[in-house]
């Protein structure tokens, strides 16, 4: 998949940026159609910077050059799938329920889209090759990333695959401390700041495992400068909040992917290992009997 949110990107990134690069970054977010007609001299000049500055912006968000920037905003554009100018309130008496869950329902589906449309076939193959050959795969997450760790190791024990987690640090220290450079480890935490997900992931970088990071798009996020490869994941939060939503949903939708990918690639021995997991807990699902039939409908 070519690259695709990098408007969201400018836009999680720009108060991270130098004072060059986000002006740069401001003039393309408000004017995302003029700049397919410019050149990187042409951009530079209106924006008041350098077109050493255009490229450091390229880097910054982790695209490859300008012409691919260019092609990514169009991308955007195509989709008409910016970011949200405002964010909703899950706690607001002045909102109606009905105009509560319209925004939820909008920020929730940006959401997905936007961290599906970021994820490229080359990255996730890069994953799912190192699930399938890793001797361990171990996992970790606290709070709401907990939910997205304990679904994914669900689902690959399903396939047969040895992932481990646990919500005990000091277990998770036992499992991590015993990696190797034949494993993989999964570290998820949408903020990237999270200590006990970072201790973990230095501990595991350090043993030689192949260390990925479910997190979100930030230059400055420790978790993704620690991971050999990070899959970011887009969300739009109210603030104040009850509780992660929208970043939860966008989190277990990238991790269906890296799942729809490993069941793909193990198609010949999937179907049975699905087959036999629901064999083995069939006896624990309720039959309903039919409803017996009054006897004046006889």
């Amino acid at each position: 998949m070519a690259i695709s949110g990098v408007l969201d990107r400018l836009s999680s990134t720009l108060p991270t940026l130098a004072n060059s690069e986000a002006r740069i970054a401001r003039w393309i977010l408000e004017n995302p159609r003029q700049l397919v007609d410019l050149t990187v001299k042409d951009l530079a000049h209106i924006t008041g910077s350098s077109q050493a500055a255009v490229i450091r912006l390229c880097k910054s968000i982790q695209v490859s050059g300008y012409q691919a920037l260019k092609v990514s905003v169009v991308a955007d554009i195509a989709r008409e799938d910016r970011p949200p100018d405002s964010r909703f309130l899950e706690i607001d008496p002045n909102t109606s329920l009905s105009g509560a869950i319209h925004s939820l329902k909008r920020q929730t589906v940006m959401g997905i889209n936007r961290t599906l449309n970021d994820m490229r076939e080359s990255d996730i193959d890069r994953v799912v090759n190192r699930i399938k050959l890793a001797r361990w795969i171990a996992a970790y997450g606290i709070g709401a990333s907990a939910i997205v760790v304990k679904d994914f190791q669900q689902k690959l024990w399903r396939l047969g695959l040895p992932v481990f987690w646990s919500e005990d640090f000091h277990i998770m220290a036992t499992i991590v401390g015993q990696l190797s450079p034949a494993d993989i480890f999964l570290a998820v935490s949408y903020s990237g700041e999270t200590a006990e997900v970072l201790e973990l992931t230095q501990l595991a970088r350090k043993r030689g495992a192949f260390v990925t990071a479910l997190t979100r798009f930030d230059r400055k996020n420790p978790l993704s400068k620690l991971a050999d490869l990070p899959i970011y994941v887009y969300a739009y939060e109210a603030s104040p909040r009850i509780g992660a939503s929208s970043s939860l949903i966008s989190s277990l939708t990238a991790t269906s992917a890296l799942l729809f990918a490993v069941a793909n690639t193990l198609a010949e021995t999937a179907q049975t290992k699905l087959s036999d997991t629901l064999n083995a807990v069939r006896t624990h699902r309720v039959s309903v009997p039919s409803p017996a039939t009054p006897e004046n409908e006889v």
